[in-house]
């Protein structure tokens, strides 16, 4: 019987499954969400030569771009930073994204 057991405890510990509560982004939306993020950040890093200002850019925008409140993305954060392998997700499609714009820029140059 016990062998029974720690079969089961086994088999349901190893699913890779992992349930996201509807009160929690999905991981399109937050790679979408994230990827805006990341880009405003990295912008305001650097002086532009257009008219656009990306200090100008308040999280109360990219929230309001993305329909979620900042609680939402606390809780889809903490949620996701609970589950490393499903954030990973996360950063894997964030970088297929720049990847494809950087491709589409170098398209563009030659």
């Amino acid at each position: 019987m016990k062998k029974i057991y720690l079969i089961l405890i086994l088999f349901f510990s190893c699913t890779n499954e992992v349930n996201i509560p509807d009160d929690i982004m999905s991981k399109g939306e937050m790679i979408e969400f994230l990827f805006d993020v990341n880009l405003i950040n990295s912008s305001r890093g650097f002086i532009s030569k257009s008219n656009n200002n990306y200090f100008m850019v308040r999280d109360t925008m990219l929230f309001r771009k993305h329909s979620i409140d900042c609680l939402t993305f606390v809780r889809s954060n903490s949620f996701y930073t609970k589950n490393p392998k499903l954030y990973m997700d996360i950063y894997d499609g964030i970088n297929k994204k720049i990847k494809i714009i950087k491709d589409s820029l170098n398209n563009v140059k030659n």
